[in-house]
């Protein structure tokens, strides 16, 4: 015997059912006056609306489906260090790192173990070393991780014997951290240039925050996008015309469960990624919403002060515009607006803006700033605008064109793939047949 539906008109009402009624949200068969609490409550929480947002919010809330957040996305440290070590000195512009270790293999303070090092005379931070190199009989290993008393590298170790030394240091390559972020506590700066064991930034003043102990090597302006069929990470996204993309996870063909995609995210360089739903691995990866790390702030209002922050940190460089024209005509690089020439100076790292004159405090300001940890969500709601050319992918064969004007017409979307077939077939499974009954 299948479930007994009772009909809505034999439900006893109750004064939820009123409230119900009043925001057009009816209770389900059978739903208990708990669960349709929380869906009266959601109705100001998450807020229905014409946007893809707002349709992902009435949809699941009509349909009593939630969106689960499934994995976290961060930024891959690079290299690391921490400001208060006896041998970092900061200035303003520069920090140098001139961490050593330097031991004798004896067989009882210092052994080896395939490829870490076991030094019980170390006090290290974990991942301090990480970026260093050991050199060990002249042979030189990149040091993988570090624990409290171990250094792990990322080969096996050649055989050594009794009295056999080893040291450890900074051992950059010249310029190889050029472009990418330094970020101490909740500012980010991006490296001008680098030497083995000094880093310089382009701007900004390291003298403030000597109080904050780690410092972390990034991709400097990253960003992560999940459209209807990909997941595209980007190590350096200034707008569609100029950016580095690191990897493209095409959902449904590379993966089939989330698991899958936090595996292959943290085998690269700059992105690492945690679940966060445990062992659980029937997770389909292809219903995750369209997201993005970065946001978009329309408006916000502009204090009448010559000294304010922005509500948010990590801004994206070139997309702040002030509506306040006459205030904010000319902005500078150097941070003293007063006496050099320009109206106005922002530091994009923590949103921290200078003016010359003092604005009116009734105009506005918008910009973009991206947000890292970025947790992925997912709902059973899938909605794939046909117009978009990532959803055409998703749903049509490509085929590529023997002559075309530009790059965006070089593929052309044919027959169409499984996906869009079982789409289909679902739709037309609804009963009653004829939408709108």
């Amino acid at each position: 015997m299948g479930t007994k539906i009772i009909p809505s008109s034999l439900i006893a009402r109750t004064a939820l059912d009123e409230h119900g009624s009043l925001l057009d949200i009816e209770r389900l068969p059978e739903e208990s006056l708990l669960n349709y609490s929380e869906r009266l409550f959601d109705v100001y929480a998450n807020r229905a609306s014409s946007t893809y947002e707002g349709l992902l919010n009435g949809i699941n809330r009509e349909l009593n489906l939630k969106r689960d957040d499934i994995l976290v996305i961060n930024l891959r440290g690079i290299g690391f260090g921490y400001l208060d070590h006896p041998n970092i000195t900061i200035t303003q512009t520069t920090i140098t790192n001139n961490i050593v270790v330097s031991n004798v293999f004896d067989g009882t303070n210092v052994t080896i173990s395939g490829n870490k090092i076991i030094d019980s005379t170390l006090s290290l931070n974990e991942n301090e070393l990480r970026g260093f190199s050991a050199t060990i009989n002249n042979i030189v290993y990149m040091v993988k991780d570090n624990t409290e008393t171990e250094i792990i590298l990322n080969k096996e170790i050649q055989t050594i014997s009794i009295n056999d030394t080893y040291l450890v240091k900074l051992d950059l390559e010249p310029g190889e951290l050029v472009g990418l972020g330094l970020e101490i506590g909740n500012m980010v700066y991006r490296i001008k240039e680098n030497t083995s064991n000094i880093i310089q930034i382009e701007d900004g003043d390291l003298l403030d925050n000597q109080n904050i102990t780690r410092y972390k090597i990034r991709a400097f302006n990253p960003r992560v996008d999940i459209t209807g069929a990909t997941i595209l990470l980007y190590k350096e996204y200034q707008n569609k015309y100029n950016f580095q993309l690191e990897k493209k996870i095409k959902l449904r063909e590379d993966v089939v469960f989330h698991k899958d995609i936090i595996d292959i995210i943290n085998t690269l360089k700059f992105f690492e990624a945690e679940n966060l739903k445990g062992s659980r691995e029937d997770i389909f990866a292809f219903t995750l919403n369209r997201q993005s790390s970065e946001n978009i702030v329309i408006k916000e209002i502009v204090p009448a002060s010559k000294f304010f922050k922005l509500e948010n940190s990590n801004i994206k460089e070139g997309s702040v515009r002030f509506t306040e024209a006459d205030i904010f005509l000319r902005e500078t690089l150097e941070e003293d607006v007063i006496k050099r020439e320009g109206n106005y100076f922002i530091d994009y790292s923590n949103g921290i803006v200078k003016v010359n004159k003092t604005p009116s405090g009734i105009k506005t300001v918008s910009y973009s700033w991206n947000n890292f940890p970025f947790t992925v969500r997912q709902s059973k709601t899938v909605i794939n605008p046909f117009n978009k050319e990532d959803s055409k992918e998703f749903l049509f064969l490509q085929k590529e064109m023997k002559r075309y004007k530009n790059i965006t017409e070089q593929f052309k979307s044919s027959v169409p793939k499984m996906d869009m077939i079982e789409y289909m077939a679902e739709l037309l499974s609804i009963k009653p047949s004829n939408w709108g009954e």
